[in-house]
């Protein structure tokens, strides 16, 4: 039983020992700056933030939960110099690069199987019955959406990539019950973390 086996490791650690636990690191002064493009090219973000427009779709019609609707948008991450311009020079010992979706609780619906969603953050005159699927570097719908885990969450792409390589995100209208989505906004946001490998 669990009792037991606390008690007998308890017992156990009677006999004194000793050990070392060594830990290391490195401060790199080298710095990569991430771009955000779409289709029409480098966008400029405004503090970091770069929106993404999925435009219009229609509250008529026959729906399923899940179905995807509109058009997908496809976001480009890129890698720099920390001057913005030149190729972004990875410190020793690093070989590649990912981003992360830091997404917490409320901002992931996952009552559809496989189909989890963003959810309307908009507070006011808000469309409903409707979300946003996102896709991975690949371009395949996730069927999970992590949250709550920074840097442990949920990835581009599945092992990293070098850094001349760009990743890429999708996103696109998802409507999440039969009955049709109702007229209105739709806001969500997406916060992403780097990390190198």
């Amino acid at each position: 039983s669990l009792a037991s086996l606390c008690l007998l490791t308890s017992m156990s650690a009677q006999a004194q020992s000793a050990g070392t636990v060594v830990i290391s690191g490195q401060v790199s002064a080298n710095t990569c700056k991430v771009n955000i493009s779409d289709a029409s090219g480098v966008s400029p973000t405004n503090n970091g933030v770069r929106s993404v427009e999925l435009g219009t779709v229609s509250p008529t019609g026959t729906f399923t939960a899940g179905q995807l609707l509109g058009t997908k948008q496809t976001i480009t991450f890129s890698l720099t110099a920390a001057s913005g311009s030149g190729a972004c020079t990875f410190a020793a010992g690093t070989t590649g690069w990912n981003m992360v979706l830091d997404l917490q609780s409320n901002q992931v619906n996952s009552t559809i199987a496989s189909k989890p969603f963003l959810t309307n953050l908009n507070g006011t005159n808000a469309a409903t019955n409707i979300g946003v699927a996102l896709f991975d570097n690949a371009g395949t719908q996730y069927t999970t959406l992590l949250t709550g885990q920074g840097y442990l969450g949920t990835k581009l792409a599945a092992a990293g990539v070098g850094s001349a390589a760009a990743l890429t995100m999708g996103a696109q209208f998802m409507a999440t019950s039969t009955a049709a989505p109702t007229a209105g906004l739709f806001q969500t946001t997406v916060p992403m973390l780097i990390v190198y490998n």
